[in-house]
Formats: structure tokens, sequence, C-alpha cells
């Protein structure tokens, strides 16, 4: 059975601060693994003008999200796509045919996911990343990984220098 993770908020401050951290510039895709109401692409797409995918298992997060999305009127900045991370359709190394939401398109992957996601989660992400694609992690260190930057719980890894 594949790991889950209870729905925390990220506050609206720290998504900020992990897209800073991050360098997440004008133009580039934004990913979020689990993005529960979207705050964190909510401030991708309003305040570093990125382009933004978030994958969300839950029904009514999803719903809450994308409400807020339309609120905001940000639908042709932000992709809210209900299904679950580990699915073959986000992930190009698993099987033909072609992936319009596949993680290999992101230049920023974010997440807040915990230990026993990312024991499953890691190594998906190590295979599918391009070179240069940064992975921003809230509160949980990614074991294994070095970090290029760091604050106080917000950790900030690169393909090709970190992993």
């Amino acid at each position: 059975m594949l790991p889950t993770v209870p729905y925390h908020p990220t506050p609206f401050e720290k998504a900020r601060e992990m897209l800073k951290l991050a360098g997440l510039k004008e133009g580039e895709c934004l990913y979020d693994l689990g993005c529960g109401e979207a705050n964190i692409l909510i401030v991708g797409a309003e305040e570093f003008g990125a382009t933004c995918v978030g994958i969300e298992k839950d029904a009514s997060l999803v719903r809450a999200a994308r409400r807020k999305i339309k609120e905001r009127g940000l639908e042709n900045k932000i992709t809210i796509i209900e299904g679950d991370i580990f699915s073959d359709i986000f992930w190009s190394y698993r099987g033909r045919g072609d992936k319009p939401y596949a993680i290999s398109k992101a230049d920023v992957v974010a997440m807040y996911l915990n230990f026993n996601m990312h024991e499953v989660i890691v190594p998906m992400l190590e295979k599918e990343l391009r070179e240069g694609v940064r992975v921003v992690s809230y509160e949980f260190f990614i074991r294994g990984w070095k970090s290029v930057r760091e604050l106080p719980m917000i950790f900030v890894f690169e393909k090709g220098k970190s992993f």
C-alpha cells in the first residue's frame, strides 16, 4: 500500500519563501505534488509569473483549489489535476503514450510530504527530473540528497548538484 499524508495547508507566507528560495522565475513551470487548496500554486502564478500544475487526490480539496483559482482569475495559469501523484500519467519513464502533465516538464517541484512519502516519491523524481530542476520541500529534509539552499524548515535541492 502506498503512503498517504494528512492535509496541512502551506501558509501563503511560507509558499512565498519556498518559491523565492527555489529561484522560481517568470515563465517557468511549477508543479506541486499534493497541492491541497493550491496556496503554493497561487503564489507561483500571481507573484512569480509561473505556469503551474497541481496534483491532488482529495476531491474536496480539488474543488476548493479550483474555486480559489477561479476567484483570482488564474484559470489560464494554474491547472489542477485530480489524481494520485503515483499515477503513471505523471511519469514519462513509466510506459508509453502522450503525457501532457508529466513531471519531467517541471522547472520547480514543490512538496510538503513526509518521510514515508519521500521513500516512494524520491526514487521516482530521481528518474524523471531533468538536470537543473529544483525541488523545494517544506518541513521535511530529503534524506540522501544535499541541499543547495535552505532556510529553517525549507530545503531546496537541484538535480545534478543535490542528487
